[in-house]
């Protein structure tokens, strides 16, 4: 069985978006964890004040073969012309257990159709 782990770290306010576009591309489950962003530049506020921004960093566990498109949509997103607003990386599994079954079905029937 071939999985990839998918990382998204966005901002909080991208948070139902990015899971609206992943699931669009095939996604189901997501592990959505609480993080903290320091960019290479502070931003400064009102009375000098440092901005440090909440972001919210998701799990993606899906079959490999899911993620080149649900990348291809989570870039919709994150990048807005030169602007970057949150990161996805994806990282191979070579060893998996916990995962709910109907999924494994899932990824079976896919690999047998596409003849992996």
């Amino acid at each position: 069985m071939k999985f990839t782990a998918i990382v998204v770290i966005a901002p909080d306010e991208l948070e139902d978006k990015v899971i609206e576009h992943a699931q669009r591309a095939g996604a189901t489950g997501v592990t959505i964890l609480p993080g903290k962003g320091i960019g290479g530049e502070a931003r400064k506020t009102f009375f000098g004040l440092t901005f440090e921004g909440t972001q919210s960093v998701l799990l993606l566990v899906v079959g490999k073969h899911l993620t080149a498109p649900i990348l291809k949509e989570l870039h919709r997103i994150l990048v807005k012309g030169t602007e970057s607003r949150g990161l996805a990386f994806a990282i191979p599994i070579e060893h998996l257990t916990g995962i709910d079954l109907r999924q494994v079905v899932r990824f079976e029937e896919h690999l047998r159709r596409e003849g992996a």
